[in-house]
């Protein structure tokens, strides 16, 4: 439910104001000195605290059309300051050895970029508005109506389905051959060791199945249409898992709710996806799903012990998972270590793995393919901040095949600073707001929303661009244009001209044989 203007306006002023006002006031102690910054630090975090009410506040007033960004937020929180609420919370004494910052100098410019980062991307958001805000009235005026219906829409779909179904097979084997792996070198031993070589026919058949998804997805189906490739796509999740790595089954959960959330949207009441009971059990099936998630993460690396409360093993969810912010810290700890006259290539790493390892660019530049393997060698050569961060910081840890990650905000720090933090969340904020009425544009541009959304939810441990190559490469553009014309002449030639008696004007029938 929409809140009122006037009421909305009030609590902004009040919520925000105050959180402005603490991030403001967090940099007094800091400037007086390096006796002051442990107050600095809880100042900061307290203003943080205070940000994220005010932004979840205004964001449930319209949680239909502001979904996503919601989703962005809680990814935030979880994976770049889940271990900060742990470590302040409960281990208040001993800050700087569970957050790994070398002084509270460190510390407060770490919880400082963190935040400002979280406040760009809600404040381009609601600056974006008024140019989005005629599609969002659209959506709410009009529901689905604002789809654009296209006849060879149905088409689409039923070549997205036949595309998802072959590629499959194709995907599946690969992740076979990543599942053995684990099993062969165990999770971290899997990073250490050259993948298995797939056949080059399989690796180009895989490569489809994401976007069919998204372009069925895109058409709209309904229940009864999505029931096997829903299935066939919900399989693959839970498969993924087998290979160690949570975050494909999480990002892929997080593009279907959203797309449902936002569809609900165009809905009336009574035909939506989540409604009040199925929100609530939504939340309750949350506890159990977080708690597995976690076990799992320690079952893979060899440390579960069964006896472990179920409130510790959540709360090590959070700390495990909040370890990003490990990567910011890391690169507030190690600022002089990098060579900042060129330290810029690790934010556009990218688009530097895309031009080596396309097929076409390759041959074009005669560039040498960039296989990514955990040794010394890679290390010091690569652009990749998670390879050369983690290496700069523990050699035997990477060595080993463990590794800090990476995240936007820590490649936009090292490469620009401060300005460059505000400049990259200040682009995600727009996109986001882009994504909250994209249901009202063409299949093509929601197949590319739903592949994107995907990165850009988990982008805080993420490439910062790594969403841009991922989703506009040529095979994706290829097969989307593929798609448009094959479906577009098959309409046309289910289409004839016949002459009405009586009158010299001709009429097109569709869906008959010509």
């Amino acid at each position: 439910m929409a809140c009122f203007k006037v009421k909305s306006t009030l609590r902004n002023t009040v919520l925000f104001g105050l959180a402005l006002t603490a991030i403001a006031a967090a940099g007094i102690p800091a400037v007086a000195g390096a006796g002051s910054f442990e107050t600095a630090c809880d100042m900061m975090f307290f203003a943080n605290i205070l940000l994220n009410i005010a932004i979840i506040t205004d964001l449930l007033c319209n949680i239909r059309r502001d979904f996503p960004l919601l989703m962005f937020v809680c990814s935030f929180d979880v994976l770049l300051l889940g271990r900060v609420y742990v470590s302040f919370l409960g281990h208040h004494s001993d800050l700087l050895y569970y957050l790994e910052a070398d002084n509270y100098g460190n510390l407060y410019k770490a919880l400082q970029v963190v935040t400002i980062s979280l406040l760009a991307v809600y404040a381009a958001y609601k600056l974006a508005a008024p140019f989005f805000s005629k599609r969002e009235h659209l959506l709410k005026s009009d529901g689905l109506r604002a789809f654009p219906q296209k006849d060879y829409v149905p088409v689409v779909r039923q070549l997205s389905v036949i595309v998802l179904l072959v590629s499959s097979l194709a995907y599946f084997y690969i992740l076979l051959a990543a599942i053995m792996n684990v099993l062969k070198n165990g999770y971290l031993g899997s990073f250490t060791q050259k993948a298995q070589s797939i056949p080059t026919v399989i690796s180009r058949l895989s490569m489809f199945f994401p976007p069919s998804f998204a372009v069925f997805l895109a058409t709209m189906p309904d229940k009864k249409q999505m029931r096997f490739p829903f299935a066939v796509y919900i399989i693959y999740m839970f498969v993924s898992l087998l290979t160690g790595r949570r975050n494909t089954f999480v990002c892929e959960a997080f593009m279907i709710i959203i797309y449902f959330v936002l569809r609900d949207n165009l809905l009336e009441k009574d035909r939506r996806v989540f409604k009040k009971r199925s929100v609530v059990l939504a939340l309750v099936l949350l506890i159990p799903v977080v708690y597995l998630l976690q076990i799992f993460a320690e079952v893979r690396t060899g440390f579960f012990d069964p006896k472990k409360s179920f409130g510790y093993i959540m709360m090590n969810f959070f700390n495990s998972q909040g370890a990003t912010f490990r990567v910011v810290i890391q690169t507030v700890n190690r600022w002089d270590f990098f060579n900042h006259n060129v330290s810029y290539k690790f934010l556009y790493y990218p688009f530097e793995l895309f031009v080596h390892n396309n097929v076409v660019t390759r041959n074009l530049f005669g560039l040498s393919p960039i296989i990514e393997v955990q040794t010394p060698l890679f290390a010091r050569t690569t652009h990749n901040f998670a390879h050369a961060l983690t290496y700069m910081v523990d050699r035997s840890r990477y060595i080993a095949g463990g590794g800090f990650g990476t995240s936007f905000v820590a490649e936009a720090y090292v490469a620009y600073g401060m300005p460059g933090v505000v400049a990259v969340s200040a682009l995600i904020g727009v996109i986001f707001r882009f994504f909250s009425s994209m249901l009202s544009r063409s299949w093509v541009v929601v197949a590319i929303s739903l592949l994107a959304v995907k990165d850009l939810v988990y982008i805080p441990r993420s490439f910062a661009f790594l969403w841009v190559t991922d989703v506009f490469n040529i095979t994706y553009l290829c097969f989307f244009m593929a798609l448009y014309i094959v479906a577009l002449f098959t309409v046309k030639r289910g289409t004839h001209v016949r002459r009405v008696n009586g009158t010299g004007k001709e009429t097109a029938v569709s869906g008959e044989a010509p």
